[in-house]
């Protein structure tokens, strides 16, 4: 003869039950604003804009990218022992500068976000070159 089964998911026999979700949790209704169209999106700025810089986009769009200063100072980055041993966040680290595998250089603007990037693994990379201008 079979065995019944037992219907509680949980030990000691009490169930615990779904507490309801607060009022801020609930599904936001979207509000009915203006839709974009892409014919706004695509045109070009108008003549009292920026002369120096063809193709701005009206539609608030232009600041989307943001160019690169251009006399930027740049270090040369590189990875000279492999991070497979390491702790995940030294992974982490080369794998947001870019490094994937020794023997790689990689080219980084020299700010101090970068400095303490290399800071963190500094017995994993080197600083090869330092002082260059960007392009």
């Amino acid at each position: 003869m079979p065995s019944a089964k037992k219907t509680g998911g949980t030990r000691g026999g009490a169930k615990r039950t779904a507490s309801p979700r607060p009022a801020s949790a609930k599904k936001r209704v979207k509000t009915a604003a203006a839709p974009k169209t892409h014919a706004a999106e695509s045109a070009v700025a108008p003549a009292g804009g920026d002369p120096g810089v063809p193709g701005k986009i009206a539609g608030g769009r232009a600041g989307a990218r943001r160019s690169r200063p251009a006399a930027a100072r740049t270090i040369t980055i590189l990875q000279y022992v492999s991070g497979i041993a390491c702790p995940k966040r030294q992974k982490r680290v080369l794998r947001s500068l870019g490094l994937r595998h020794p023997h790689q250089s990689v080219v980084r603007p020299d700010n101090p976000a970068v400095r303490g990037m290399v800071n963190a693994i500094r017995h994993l990379v080197r600083i090869v070159e330092e002082g260059g201008h960007g392009a």
